[in-house]
């Protein structure tokens, strides 16, 4: 029998959707550990989860990617859940093709950057959303996987707006793991397709169906961040 994927989260921000998901079964089951660039909040919630969690101090982002690649190979690592907000080196894109999963807070590729949702809202568009991507070899411009939009209401407050896609980031990364360890998700040049997926719904594209993902319910608006 073919082992379950093994997947690490990788940080260099606080890690709050991370802490989220972490809630689930779902993700629970399938995350190896967590790796950041330094110490914080993020290691510190992963530590009480008993998962393995540790910092990996570099010189410079290639030294980070050479790090982390060492530990993906020691750990036979099959995927990185990423919130790391700089590129990846040559090497580790090279040695892990398809294989890094970045989660963008806008619907890519519009507002790419490092601050998507931010973006998105000064430019006054209409719609806004978020993309899972496997990076690829330019910053944001990866295959995607699945998106998800949302009206953009000029009379929300800009808290309101930015939880709406902190909760819709939550989701899909549950439900992406969810595919991935069923052995849906396939990879046909720089088309990714979910095995029987369903598109019945406009704000999540695949649509959700694993249970956890749905249920999934977050933290006030005020104290959500992306």
């Amino acid at each position: 029998m073919t082992p379950p994927p093994r997947f690490v989260f990788v940080l260099s921000t606080a890690g709050s959707v991370m802490q989220k998901v972490l809630e689930t079964d779902t993700v629970r089951r399938a995350v190896h550990s967590v790796l950041a660039t330094g110490e914080g909040p993020g290691l510190a919630a992963a530590r009480a989860r008993d998962l393995p969690a540790r910092a990996l101090p570099a010189r410079d982002n290639d030294d980070f990617c050479r790090k982390l690649l060492d530990y993906v190979t020691a750990h036979d690592i099959d995927y990185i859940l990423s919130f790391y907000t700089e590129f990846y080196s040559d090497e580790i894109r090279a040695a892990l093709p398809d294989r890094i999963i970045n989660f963008h807070p806008s619907l890519l590729p519009a507002f790419k950057g490092m601050d998507g949702f931010g973006d998105g809202i000064a430019y006054h568009t209409k719609i806004i959303g978020t993309t899972v991507e496997l990076i690829k070899d330019v910053m944001d411009e990866g295959k995607i996987v699945m998106q998800t939009a949302c009206a953009a209401d000029p009379a929300a407050a800009p808290e309101e707006m930015r939880h709406r896609i902190f909760v819709q980031q939550c989701k899909t990364l549950v439900q992406v793991v969810d595919w991935i360890a069923q052995g849906r998700m396939q990879v046909d040049g720089d088309r990714v397709t979910i095995r029987d997926a369903l598109f019945t719904t406009p704000d999540f594209a695949p649509a959700l169906e694993n249970p956890e993902a749905i249920a999934l319910v977050t933290c006030s608006p005020e104290k959500s961040s992306i």
